[in-house]
């Protein structure tokens, strides 16, 4: 595992932290030693003064991040002129490349996951000559797919760290508060709607269609929440807060409904993690959600009663989806190994087809459809990934399990348990790294359920959240290891001074 690089010193008085352990400054200093005072707490003192640095690789990544999610191009034309997206990725990739290179160490650091985004992506160059359309299968491989190898790779080498990783997180909520309220505030004015009173993102791209727009405020809303009832800084709580609160609101406005569902697959899992440590809030949560739904506007409420009453739908999209995953079934059975190219459901017109020029609205029948049997078992190992990533990182937070006390009433005591390793961890990182664990798990079964209900599987929400998944498990793996690795100091000797 990558060792992790961080400045040393501080600005005040206190213990130097190298490596992990804890020197006395003056001992650095050459001063004479004197004896150290105590210590309310080990890890407490082991992890105050570091100063982690920020090099160049993973502040370009950040950039690329807030340009992605932004969009400013997208309110300042000229903008587009300049690629900065395009040129923040090739800053960040070329400084991790140098970075590693000059530690001695190889071009990138490789799990399993970057692996299964590489077999993804030879499966879409191996499938492209048997595609309806080479020429468009190639333009989602070197226009997104490329990309997202890229900066995957760039996220695995960078975040590694619990701070980043709170970084990388905040960025991408708050570039969801912005997008969630430029959409209430457009959907109050009767701006930008569709569908008669349906609002769309403010930005093009992965927030332009409403029900992606809910996808994406529902998958990011998953960590706020967690923020909001776990951080211990009340001012990031009270700001979530206020993010939250406008990420629910603009959900309604997009009255999606697959948005809707998965708001509720995520809000459950919130409920279920919050209830083993706090119940009493939990159900002043659910009565402050039963209270508030008299002031959601009743035409959101007949767009959700369609979800089971076909003759509440107006638009007839219900009936169309449906149509449309019948014509996905057979368009994969037809073409079950090398699928109809990437991209190229939506130009399939063959004699038959009943919804041409549509995509899916189903991200399991893109891929299979498009990517064949090889294509979607590869996905799903990603998704799979993405899920198992987060509970091996909570299983090592929670640390060994203790013998319970019916040992001891049968009269045999049981040993001492063996070293925690958990103790290297801070009270901030051990927070960090549990909100971001319970986040990511939330924020995966709300993606999971919307992308029941639309075509993502080259969008970005799904790859940064696997990243997050990713980054915090290898945190906690490589902390684990080196705190297994690095013998337990040993207790100074009491030193006692006789008087006469």
């Amino acid at each position: 595992m990558e060792r992790l690089t961080f400045n040393i010193g501080s600005s005040r008085g206190g213990p130097l932290v190298v490596s992990g352990r804890v020197a006395d400054r003056q001992k650095a200093s050459k001063a004479p030693v004197q004896a150290p005072a105590p210590a309310a707490s080990g890890h407490t003192a082991r992890h105050a003064v570091v100063r982690e640095r920020y090099d160049w690789d993973y502040l370009w990544m950040l950039a690329f991040t807030a340009l992605l999610f932004f969009r400013p191009q997208d309110h300042i034309p000229v903008l587009g002129a300049f690629h900065l997206a395009e040129l923040t990725a090739i800053g960040g990739l070329a400084a991790m490349v140098v970075r590693r290179l000059a530690s001695g160490q190889s071009v990138t650091h490789v799990n399993a996951e970057l692996l299964g985004i590489l077999v993804l992506g030879g499966i879409l160059l191996l499938t492209m000559p048997f595609s309806i359309w080479p020429g468009g299968s190639m333009a989602v491989f070197s226009d997104i797919y490329v990309k997202i190898i890229l900066i995957f790779a760039l996220m695995v080498n960078t975040l590694t760290s619990p701070r980043r990783i709170r970084q990388m997180t905040w960025i991408m909520i708050i570039a969801s508060g912005y997008l969630a309220s430029r959409a209430v505030f457009d959907y109050v004015r009767g701006m930008n709607l569709v569908e008669g009173n349906r609002v769309r993102g403010a930005i093009g791209g992965m927030f332009e269609n409403p029900n992606d727009l809910a996808l994406n405020l529902v998958t990011f809303l998953a960590p706020t929440l967690f923020i909001i009832f776990q951080d211990k800084k009340t001012s990031r709580r009270l700001f979530a807060a206020a993010i939250a609160a406008a990420m629910v609101a603009a959900i309604v406005c997009t009255k999606s409904r697959s948005g809707f569902l998965g708001l509720v697959g995520m809000g459950a899992v919130v409920l279920y993690y919050l209830s083993k440590v706090k119940p009493a809030l939990v159900l002043g949560m659910v009565l402050a959600g039963l209270l508030a739904m008299p002031v959601v506007p009743s035409s959101f409420w007949d767009r959700m009663d369609s979800i089971v009453n076909a003759e509440e739908d107006e638009s007839g999209s219900r009936a169309a989806r449906l149509r449309l995953l019948e014509q996905g079934m057979e368009v994969f059975l037809e073409n079950p190994i090398t699928g109809i190219g990437a991209g190229q459901f939506r130009n399939y017109n063959a004699p038959g087809v009943v919804e041409k020029w549509r995509v899916t609205h189903n991200l399991w029948l893109q891929v299979a459809t498009e990517l064949g049997v090889f294509g979607l078992l590869t996905f799903l190992f990603l998704v799979v990934r993405a899920y198992s990533s987060n509970f091996v990182a909570l299983r090592i937070l929670r640390g060994p399990r203790r013998r319970g006390s019916g040992a001891a009433r049968r009269g045999w005591t049981p040993p001492p348990p063996a070293r925690d390793p958990q103790l290297d961890f801070s009270a901030d990182e051990r927070s960090i790294l549990d909100i971001n664990a319970k986040g990511m798990i939330a924020a995966m079964v709300g993606w999971t359920i919307c992308a029941f209900f639309a075509s993502v599987a080259f969008n970005w929400t799904f790859y940064y959240v696997l990243a997050l998944a990713v980054a915090g498990r290898e945190v906690v793996l490589s902390r684990r290891a080196a705190a297994v690795a690095t013998p337990a100091a040993a207790p100074a000797p009491l030193m006692v001074r006789a008087t006469v």
